[in-house]
């Protein structure tokens, strides 16, 4: 991936989950400039799991970039860089173990898959809702056609197009 799509496409990523709010706190408990939830942190290695399924933030954090708590994430805006970058390594793995990757490239109902479009498609909606490629490409309902045009970095999300 090049790095300036890539760049673009965190800017887009963050502009669109938190208006670019690396204090940002939505009423799901996702938290940060990328929204990020427990599950995704627990990838990303910040925070070990908690035996719950909401983002309640009970469990313990690893430390990592000196991050023990919440509000130590919330406030390192190096942190969540490092952070959404650990955890989409983490994500193309999963796409890559899905075979999703061997789509990149190719043209499905008129939209170029792109390896970064499959990874905000991974990121934004989960691998497994992502892996509706092969031979019946659809988007589903939780998984619709989502632009950034602010940042030039249109992503068609349930098309996972991102250019």
């Amino acid at each position: 991936m090049v790095g300036a799509q890539r760049k673009g496409f965190l800017e887009a990523l963050g502009a669109r989950e938190s208006g670019a709010d690396y204090g940002a706190v939505n009423r799901a408990g996702y938290v940060g400039k990328y929204q990020m939830g427990e599950a995704a942190l627990i990838d990303a290695g910040y925070y070990q799991a908690d035996g719950t399924a909401r983002n309640d933030w009970r469990g313990r954090w690893t430390g990592r970039d000196g991050v023990n708590s919440c509000k130590d994430f919330l406030a390192s805006p190096r942190a969540q860089e490092n952070a959404v970058r650990a955890y989409h390594k983490r994500v193309w793995g999963y796409v890559r173990r899905a075979g999703l990757d061997r789509y990149a490239g190719s043209t499905v109902g008129q939209v170029n898959i792109t390896p970064l479009g499959l990874l905000a498609g991974a990121h934004l909606v989960g691998t497994g809702k992502a892996a509706t490629i092969p031979g019946q490409w659809r988007p589903e309902r939780s998984c619709r056609r989502v632009r950034y045009p602010r940042l030039g970095v249109p992503a068609e999300v349930g098309w996972l197009r991102c250019e």
